[in-house]
């Protein structure tokens, strides 16, 4: 049998004020949770998946509440682990060590969502006898990345360092192979970790495991999207539903209680949830998500948007590029062009507009209400603006 560990008990910081209320795992993506998404691909792609543990620590009751009413639907048990104190992403392996047994272990992280064959990583590393394989792509700049240098033709892994600093080893490395955060594991890999102890897996357990000759690489070339940025975490949403209309041989993902007035236009791809409604002369999309019972007012123009749950969108509003938590409300003839990132609750009144300069991002924290005088003011002042 072959077990899962997902990393998910980060802050997601970046992606405030909207994680202020939701981890960063249970973001929607195309009107699923994110977590939803990657044990869906892992338990289609590997049958043979046994247990899923999900390490979590920030808003954990909120993971631990879905999944013990999710986890019915699935073919595999599914653990949710409060590590309470942070040990990084080693740590976290270890402390879920008993649960995990002396199986073989798929290890991913709870903001990537990854289109690939677990089923092929899983033969080349039963072949290869690694004790750590590691997924692997090929991007243009290797700053942000774990470069995985291997031997010549082949996937035995010589040399593992984390984002390279320098203008040489950029240059030199780029584009090579990094590190695309999911791993498949031994269980001897326990014996590189010691207990009790804050470890980080990339940078303290898999140079030991590399100077072992035991560590492998798995390259492959699918969807790879990290969930870190506004910026990607639209883009992401975007990449999932274009693939998602794709498999299913649709334009759009449109509930059966979704209400569309018949002069509305719905320009391919959306996803619309169980009880939305868009009202007359709405020119919604491409690439619009709309979360349940979202309604979109008379003349309401909506594009490259993701709209949470109970969002109010009133008469002849203009919104692009935005992110809008859990039952945001505006008035009417507002504009909203981002990048943008309203956190849960927020209303803005009548008249107001707001658009974001190059290179920058709207935030506005959740239970706010922007006026016209509110948003002259904060802006003269740099307010909403990062």
């Amino acid at each position: 049998m072959v077990n899962a560990i997902i990393l998910a008990g980060g802050y997601g910081t970046r992606l405030r004020p909207i994680t202020c209320s939701i981890p960063k795992p249970m973001l929607p993506v195309v009107n699923k949770p994110l977590l939803n998404f990657i044990i869906s691909k892992l338990v289609e792609d590997m049958p043979r998946i046994n247990k899923v543990i999900i390490a979590v620590n920030y808003r954990a009751h909120d993971i631990e509440a879905y999944f013990k009413d999710a986890a019915k639907g699935w073919s595999c048990e599914i653990h949710v682990v409060d590590e309470k104190k942070p040990m990084g992403t080693g740590g976290a392996l270890k402390f879920s060590q008993k649960l995990l047994e002396d199986d073989s272990s798929f290890m991913l992280n709870g903001d990537v969502i990854t289109y690939f064959s677990y089923k092929d990583m899983h033969a080349q590393h039963v072949r290869t006898g690694a004790i750590t394989t590691i997924n692997a792509i090929r991007v243009p700049d290797v700053s942000r990345y774990g470069v995985l240098v291997s031997e010549p033709g082949g996937t035995r892994i010589t040399e593992f360092f984390e984002k390279p600093r320098t203008t040489e080893l950029i240059t030199r490395y780029s584009p090579y192979p990094v590190n695309a955060g999911t791993y498949l594991l031994e269980p001897a890999i326990f014996d590189y970790i010691p207990a009790d102890k804050k470890v980080s897996i990339e940078k303290d357990v898999f140079p030991n495991v590399v100077k072992d000759g035991k560590a492998h690489k798995f390259d492959f070339s699918g969807i790879w999207k990290d969930f870190g940025l506004p910026d990607e975490y639209l883009a992401g949403n975007f990449i999932i539903l274009d693939e998602e209309t794709r498999k299913r041989g649709t334009k759009n993902l449109i509930a059966p209680t979704a209400s569309i007035d018949p002069t509305a236009k719905i320009v391919p791809p959306v996803c619309l949830d169980d009880g939305v409604q868009i009202r007359k002369h709405c020119p919604v999309g491409p690439r619009v998500i709309l979360g349940k019972n979202c309604e979109v007012g008379d003349g309401t123009t909506i594009t490259s948007s993701v709209l949470f749950e109970e969002c109010y969108i009133d008469e002849k509003n203009e919104i692009s590029q935005a992110i809008l938590g859990d039952g945001v409300k505006t008035g009417t003839n507002v504009h909203l062009e981002g990048p943008a990132v309203l956190g849960s609750h927020v209303y803005i009144e009548d008249q107001v507009t707001l658009r974001a300069s190059r290179a920058q991002t709207i935030k506005v924290c959740p239970w706010v209400t922007l006026s016209t005088e509110a948003v002259e003011h904060a802006s003269s002042n740099g307010a909403f603006v990062h």
